[in-house]
């Protein structure tokens, strides 16, 4: 190395936390964009300044995800306690507004094959006789 390098995480106490909720698509993005804003702002050991951020990260699997960026001067206190306490706000809000955390959904698509016909008959024939072949459980 020929250059001094200097640590500029000495000249503040400062660290950023990130926050991670994913939204379901139907929601509307601007409402729980504030109520992301709101929890964090809520919990007494983020920083009012710099303020909490909320930015859209991708468009996931089960919803559109965000990540909520705080600031706190005292990681020596935990971290994850922060985390916990912006999302169980959150979670509070959400609910409060109407807005639901999205489950994973999976769509199954299945093949007309003469095995699948037969499954199906069966299972009609069952539900027609109220019983299957095996008896009653």
């Amino acid at each position: 190395m020929v250059n001094q390098v200097e640590n500029w995480s000495y000249s503040s106490r400062n660290v950023r936390i990130q926050v991670h909720v994913v939204i379901p698509y139907a929601c509307d993005i601007e409402q729980a964009e504030q109520l992301m804003l709101q929890s964090a702002r809520s919990v007494t050991r983020v920083l009012a300044a710099p303020p909490p951020t909320v930015w859209l990260d991708s468009f996931a699997d089960n919803g559109v995800a965000f990540v909520i960026h705080c600031w706190i001067t005292d990681p020596e206190e935990g971290i994850g306690n922060v985390r916990s306490d912006v999302l169980k706000t959150l979670w509070r809000l959400m609910r409060e507004n109407g807005i639901k955390v999205p489950f994973p959904q999976r769509d199954l698509n299945l093949r007309d094959t003469e095995v699948m016909r037969e499954l199906i008959d069966a299972v009609r024939g069952r539900d027609e006789s109220g019983r299957s072949d095996s008896g009653d459980r």
